[in-house]
């Protein structure tokens, strides 16, 4: 098979599983908008994560409350699941998650000893429907940045089930389905956990960019080419603006975030599956394919770990980032091959708009991260692992350490950015 003919099977089998396996929506989101309703059997779930605002942030904790509602054995839910719809599964997963993550955290802001413990045995009655499913759905029994954001949220403007296109989709008609703060601080916790969404439905005309961008460079036509990475170069843009526009101080206060609003999300222990992690950015399909298409490797330890996130995607989406994989660096290789300095231009511009995303999303990390330089309380993250000396009840390290949170965050960002820049053709 000559270079063009393998160019041409590439980029069929990416338009292939484009078609395939990102859904009727074209993006790393729900095909339809999370329906909201289950059946009988499982409306005690969803009952008890409706009362998670009255119990987990005050009062002594919810592990005697889930203890009391979930501690028997519940094998007609686990024999229920198989027959259950894929919306219904992932509504499902979404609330087991959560009340699964809350138990695991107990209270927030949670009180010192849980930073230590490294093994919970949740109640039967959450534990093995949790653990059966998770096994339906081929992921780890752990809450994923899937479920735990990309599957909890609801339209204004429509009901659960319906249609929708992800450009549709905006900080004035989406909101978060299950919830567990209260006023004022669910407002902090709406905004970062739609943050995922909003990101990912702006990534959708990234993704159409990408695939396009890639036919172009197979069928050997450098105008083409040349529209659809001006577009791709849009595209990234709006997923970083969607980023920069949401988190900011205005609307999830760095300290809220710390305290109350980032702890729940990771796990920080053993389950059945070994150590998890909980929901991060590094699982976001969107990032994953830039880099994917745009040839952005190396070996990081973000990079790494960034690999090592694809775990926690649905099995459709990692498929789909595979295929992105296996094709190579098909972009970059046929620009640099073309000769064309419009062209380079254009890739390099994409990205410059990838690294500068980056750049924001190191700035505005270690903004948050610093929120606990000056507290008392031990705080772990998902993702890098950072961690504000979780095992011990000391006051956080002091900048310039090296196990100071916010110095591993930006040096982890540093190389990452730097592998970005160095995709860039010459």
């Amino acid at each position: 098979m000559n270079a063009r003919a393998a160019r041409t099977a590439a980029a069929e089998r990416i338009r292939r599983a484009y078609d395939t396996e990102l859904g009727s929506v074209r993006a790393f989101l729900p095909e339809r908008v999370p329906i909201d309703v289950l059946p009988p059997l499982l409306q005690p779930y969803l009952n008890a994560t409706g009362e998670l605002t009255l119990r987990y942030p005050v009062g002594g904790g919810v592990r005697g409350w889930l203890d009391g509602l979930f501690g028997r054995r519940a094998p007609d839910v686990v024999a229920l699941l198989p027959a259950l719809s894929e919306p219904e599964r992932q509504r499902l997963m979404t609330v087991l998650s959560v009340l699964a993550h809350a138990y695991r955290w107990d209270s927030v802001p949670p009180a010192q000893d849980r930073f230590a413990e490294r093994r919970i045995q949740l109640p039967a009655g959450l534990r093995e429907p949790w653990q059966a499913l998770a096994e339906l759905q081929e992921s780890p029994c752990v809450g994923t940045t899937w479920s735990m954001h990309l599957c909890n949220w609801r339209m204004t403007d429509r009901p659960g089930g319906s249609s929708y296109r992800p450009e549709e989709l905006t900080p004035q008609n989406v909101r978060v389905a299950h919830q567990w703060l209260l006023p004022p601080y669910d407002a902090h916790l709406e905004r970062f956990s739609l943050t995922f969404v909003l990101m990912e439905a702006a990534g959708a005309g990234a993704l159409l960019a990408l695939v396009e961008a890639t036919e172009a460079c197979a069928n050997n036509d450098p105008d083409d080419a040349l529209q659809a990475l001006g577009r791709l170069h849009a595209g990234i843009r709006a997923v970083a603006a969607s980023f920069t526009a949401n988190v900011r101080a205005a609307h999830i206060a760095p300290e809220v975030w710390l305290e109350l609003v980032q702890p729940t999300f990771a796990w920080a222990a053993e389950t059945v599956d070994g150590p998890l992690e909980g929901p991060s950015g590094m699982q976001l399909g969107t990032i994953q394919s830039l880099d994917a298409a745009l040839g952005v490797s190396g070996g990081s330890d973000l990079a790494e770990q960034t690999r090592h996130a694809r775990r926690y995607l649905p099995a459709a989406h990692h498929r789909f980032l595979h295929t992105l994989e296996r094709a190579g660096p098909l972009i970059p290789t046929y620009v640099a091959a073309s000769g064309e300095p419009d062209l380079r231009d254009r890739f390099n511009a994409c990205l410059k708009a990838l690294g500068t995303f980056r750049v924001a999303h190191a700035v505005r990390g270690a903004r948050y991260l610093s929120a606990g330089r000056h507290g008392e309380s031990s705080r772990v993250s998902t993702g890098l692992g950072t961690a504000w000396r979780p095992d011990q009840p000391a006051a956080p390290s002091s900048p310039g350490h090296d196990d100071d949170p916010v110095d591993i965050f930006r040096r982890a960002m540093a190389e990452r950015i730097d592998e970005t820049r160095g995709a860039a053709l010459g």
